[in-house]
């Protein structure tokens, strides 16, 4: 593992259980190492154990075998309670739906994950207003969701990962429901975090994204081809 290398997964495999006895191995054997201040990228179509992987890397699912080194750590092996607060401490999820708080304004999105620490409510302010403008979207500071477009969702989406200062951010099909243009603008806009040597681990289907990347890997039935 080398000293730029933030995440490291060795020999990954993960595997189901389908009815009562089929065996589904979702991911088979996989090493991956993932840099700090780079965006990686994993494609292949559904069902080819992308989602699974980012799931066992982010500490989401447990691997069958393997390890998940994080940091020079082995996190492979850790309870849901440790690994909750390892989460909560490294990691910012970017999903396709956005799965935004409709309630909420956009602003209030982007606070929400540092509601529950302890992190004064001014610090919580000035970070979400920060990414706001970051991301382009200070004229919306006040609508909520339903009022912006998909991706000004998906922007907020990005700006809310980041807002706790993540190692690392996980990002599952996040211009799934985008067309060219603003799927684009939102893989410039998470290129753009790597500046502040944030790491990025991208899962899509789309194979045009790639040029977006630093290093992509292609994923078929569990294993990189």
């Amino acid at each position: 593992m080398s000293s730029n290398t933030l995440i490291e997964a060795k020999n990954l495999t993960k595997e189901y259980i389908r009815g009562r006895k089929e065996v589904v191995v979702a991911v088979n054997d996989v090493d991956l190492e993932i840099p700090r201040g780079k965006l990686i990228m994993v494609t292949g179509p559904s069902g080819s154990g992308k989602s699974t992987l980012l799931n066992v890397l982010s500490g989401l699912d447990k691997p069958t075998e393997g390890k998940i080194i994080f940091s020079d750590e082995d996190i492979s092996g850790w309870e849901e309670e440790r690994l909750s607060k390892f989460r909560q401490e490294n990691i910012g999820f970017i999903f396709q739906n956005w799965e935004l708080i409709r309630t909420l304004t956009a602003l209030e999105n982007i606070e929400s994950p540092l509601y529950p620490l302890k992190i004064k409510s001014k610090e919580i302010r000035t970070r979400a207003i920060s990414l706001l403008k970051q991301v382009g979207l200070w004229d919306k500071v006040d609508n909520y969701p339903d009022e912006l477009s998909g991706g000004e969702q998906q922007r907020i989406g990005i700006a809310r990962a980041l807002v706790g200062k993540p190692k690392i951010i996980f990002a599952d099909e996040p211009t799934g429901n985008l067309d060219v243009d603003n799927a684009g603008s939102v893989m410039r806009l998470l290129k753009s975090f790597t500046k502040r040597d944030t790491a990025i681990l991208v899962v899509s289907h789309n194979e045009e994204l790639k040029k977006y990347s630093d290093k992509a890997f292609r994923m078929s039935n569990g294993r990189f081809i």
